[in-house]
């Protein structure tokens, strides 16, 4: 039997956690979280610049971005969320954002239209 996939990291937490503001970005199974890890792109709607991180929820991520809780993107707001890409372990996602923080604007918009961008899939 050959096994193909990403290794699938499970913590064991309280249900309470899930009631924190969680907006859908991790899996409850019988008091376990499956936690995901998402890179993410934002499009300055000031002079279309990216931003580039990485989280476990990027839509709470998004939200504190434009209310100017981040010293590097106060100055261009509003952002538009453009890109998210899933990973299973937060290792993986670092690693990932730090290959798109060397990119250049070209190749982002390129990356954004591809179907790993999971807001392609809504």
């Amino acid at each position: 039997m050959k096994i193909v996939g990403s290794v699938v990291q499970l913590v064991r937490m309280p249900p309470c956690h899930l009631a924190k503001g969680e907006t859908g970005s991790s899996k409850f199974f019988k008091g376990l979280i499956l936690l995901m890890y998402y890179v993410y792109i934002l499009e300055s709607l000031v002079d279309g610049d990216f931003y580039k991180g990485s989280t476990n929820d990027y839509v709470k991520r998004t939200e504190e971005h434009n209310r100017g809780e981040s010293k590097f993107t106060r100055s261009k707001m509003p952002w538009k969320l453009v890109f998210a890409q899933l990973f299973a372990t937060k290792k993986e996602a670092l690693i990932q954002e730090k290959k798109l923080k060397r990119c250049n604007k070209e190749y982002l918009r390129q990356m954004i239209r591809q179907p790993i961008n999971i807001l392609n899939q809504k």
